[in-house]
């Protein structure tokens, strides 16, 4: 009997394959994949043939296996989701599995991987954190011993070298285990001195670099294939310019103070390429205060141990973290082409009694708290699978009915409505669902509205941004810069560089009150305004009027115009100036706008002649200031909007700040300057989005 239902479960499987190879394409391609590959197994087990021709066969032969695994894959899907799964309740069962237990596993999951990933990173932080600290130390000697030797007034190189020597190997001699292998480095004129802690003369003097110009640096550094923790302080003495430089380099005893208390730590340097081209850089030099130099990508500490387990759950973790370090030498700094990395082990508890000693007995409590919420958070877990399952029934119906609603609304009959009857909270979602319908609806058609005036603010941006200068012009003696960033999505600020003739540029800076469309549009008229008083009527530098230009006459001029066109609220901060290369006068007119700042000789000069707001009062009198634009002068102007912006704790960046930035920026290009107070306003605020217009001028007498 058996054998007879063998035979006929044999039969029934052999006419379904036979079926499944005459319907499906896939199903024909499946087979023939399959015995292409029993050939090639066949002939690779005769011949002992692995590569050439055989190699790509066999590649040829997963790509199809692979295609055909995936169709299949596919399929099972298929069937499983149609008939084992076609009823609603097998299909809430599963879903029950994967609402409360799924998610309680990979919680825990996460918990573990979180903390295997947060307490090695922790480890590798207080390494790295021990390194800083003790490269600050190194730094810290550096300072004393410059101060010493600048006051000290002792004006021999020997002796005060000598002095230097004694200072560090009599006085310092107590920290050596501190500093392992520490190499004090003394250059005074043309004198070198190298030596150890306990005054033995070290091998290779540190050079500095041509590429080392300031009077300190610090960084970890490669020299000569070995990491360095390197320190450089250079300043005059009475005996000559001394140059100290302190190298600590890593070896295991260092690294064995780094790691006290959390683990082993390790130094690995990766394959890199030598930046003079001679080829690959296989091995970098690490040495050992004890022991011989070797070659090694490694090096670890030697006497650190992890610490003891506290329990079966005080895993070991692993972190890393990268150094970027600096290629010693050469003409110019670089860094090297690869990073080095410093790795520790640690375990758990330790790392976590380290982070939670500060609190002393309050640590309990942290403890307490997150054993208090997993089990909440279980309890919640359970609560809900049970809930759930009596609510299979009366979803069931709900689900059917929206799931028709959906239906409808998806081929885009957003007017159907399910008219649900609201007997318990699951029947009520048939009004929610009647009640987004409607919602969606409506913001379709808002939607559109909206695109529409999006569209319609992109051609006024587009408007406005031609209405600004599309080119800086060129005349000798000066080079101009000028940008203007919109808070919204067009500005009132307002920036123009006009070329009267040949020597003369007019350099025009204009701040409308308020924001948005309205101070757009006027300052698209300001722009109308001011360029038809130049270009109306004649023909630009061949008219003699040209020559007889006021800035005073001008800005007079467009406040009668705006006074007699605009509201009564609206008026324009304004400055107008032009300067002539021939005699490198700047003749100039501020109309209540902030004063822009000349630059010169280390000191400033604020420009405020002029006279009040432009297109407020009907009548005014205003003002012609006059300056010379030396070579090397810089003349910074600016809207309220770069000095105004506010910090989250309500300070405004004020002009001490601007001053500030545009001092250290003096001698770049005027479009670096403008870009690095952009950047300052922006680190300020702390924000992407600008609380109000900001345009900056810059000119550069030559």
């Amino acid at each position: 009997m058996p054998v007879v239902v063998g035979k006929v479960i044999a039969n029934a499987m052999l006419e379904m394959l036979l079926h499944e190879y005459r319907t499906h394409r896939l199903a024909r391609f499946t087979a023939w994949t399959l015995a292409f590959g029993a050939v090639l197994w066949v002939t690779r087990r005769l011949t002992h043939s692995t590569g050439g021709l055989s190699g790509f066969l066999w590649f040829l032969f997963w790509v199809c296996a692979l295609i055909s695994g995936v169709y299949y894959l596919g399929r099972l899907l298929q069937v499983v989701r149609s008939r084992l799964l076609w009823r609603l309740r097998r299909r809430l069962v599963v879903a029950y599995i994967l609402i409360g237990v799924v998610p309680i596993s990979l919680i825990l999951l996460l918990v573990f991987l979180g903390a295997f990933i947060i307490n090695g990173q922790f480890a590798a932080f207080l390494v790295v954190l021990r390194l800083r600290d003790h490269f600050d130390e190194i730094e810290q000697v550096n300072r004393v011993v410059l101060q010493e030797a600048k006051y000290g007034g002792e004006k021999s190189p020997p002796v005060m070298l000598d002095g230097i020597q004694k200072f560090y190997v009599t006085e310092l001699v107590s920290y050596a285990k501190s500093y392992p292998g520490l190499v004090i480095t003394l250059h005074l004129g043309n004198q070198t001195r190298s030596f150890l802690l306990d005054g033995k003369a070290a091998e290779n003097p540190s050079d500095v670099p041509t590429w080392l110009t300031g009077s300190e640096y610090a960084n970890i550094v490669t020299d000569s294939g070995q990491l360095v923790l390197r320190s450089v302080e250079r300043t005059v003495t009475p005996a000559g310019d001394l140059t100290l430089v302190l190298s600590q380099p890593f070896t295991p005893e260092l690294l064995d103070l780094v790691g006290q208390g959390i683990g082993p730590v390790g130094v690995a340097m990766p394959r890199g390429s030598d930046p003079n081209g001679k080829g690959p850089i296989v091995k970098v030099r690490m040495r050992s205060t004890n022991e011989t130099q070797v070659l090694s990508n490694l090096m670890n500490s030697r006497f650190v141990k992890l610490p003891d387990p506290v329990n079966t759950f005080d895993f070991v973790v692993f972190g890393a973290s990268s150094l970027d370090p600096i290629l010693w030498g050469g003409d110019k700094e670089q860094k090297a082409e690869a990073p080095a990395f410093v790795y520790v082990s640690s375990r758990i508890f330790a790392l976590n009694g380290r982070l939670l000693a500060t609190l002393g007995e309050l640590s309990e409590a942290y403890v307490l708290l997150f054993k208090a919420v997993a089990i909440i958070f279980l309890l919640i877990e359970g609560a809900a699978l049970i809930i759930g399952i009596r609510m299979t029934r009366s979803m069931t119906r709900t689900v059917d009915t929206l799931y028709d609603a959906t239906e409808k609304v998806k081929a885009g009959d957003l007017s159907y409505r399910t008219r649900f009857p609201s007997h318990d909270q699951l029947t009520a979602l048939g009004g929610a669902f009647d009640s987004m319908t409607a919602s969606v609806e409506r913001l379709m058609r808002e939607s559109q509205e909206r695109m529409r005036l999006q569209s319609e603010l992109d051609i006024a941006r587009e408007v406005q941004r031609r209405l600004f200068p599309q080119s800086v012009p060129k005349v000798p003696g000066m080079d101009l810069y000028g940008v203007c960033k919109a808070a919204r999505s067009v500005s009132g600020d307002y920036y123009d560089f006009l070329k009267l003739d040949e020597y003369r540029v007019g350099v025009v800076l204009g701040d409308v009150s308020g924001k948005g469309i309205s101070a757009a549009l006027l300052m698209a008229a300001i722009q109308s305004a001011l360029r038809a008083q130049f270009y109306d009527g004649f023909a630009g530098d061949q008219d003699p009027a040209m020559a007889r230009i006021s800035t005073a006459d001008v800005v007079d001029r467009l406040n009668r115009q705006l006074y007699a066109n605009t509201p009564v609220e609206k008026y324009v901060t304004f400055f107008f100036a032009i300067y002539d290369s021939r005699t490198r006068k700047l003749s100039y007119t501020n109309a209540g706008h902030l004063a822009p700042v000349l630059f010169r000789n280390g000191k400033t000069e604020l420009l405020r002649t002029g006279g009040t707001v432009v297109g407020l009062f009907p009548a005014m009198k205003y003002e012609v200031g006059e300056i010379r634009l030396e070579p090397n002068d810089l003349l910074l102007a600016y809207t309220d909007g770069i000095t105004e912006p506010e910090n989250p704790f309500g300070e405004e960046f004020g002009e001490a700040r601007l001053l500030e930035v545009a001092k250290r920026m003096l001698h770049s290009q005027p479009e670096v300057m403008a870009e690095m107070i952009y950047r300052a306003v922006d680190e300020w605020t702390g924000s992407p989005e600008l609380q109000d217009d900001m345009t900056v001028v810059v000119a550069r007498g030559w």
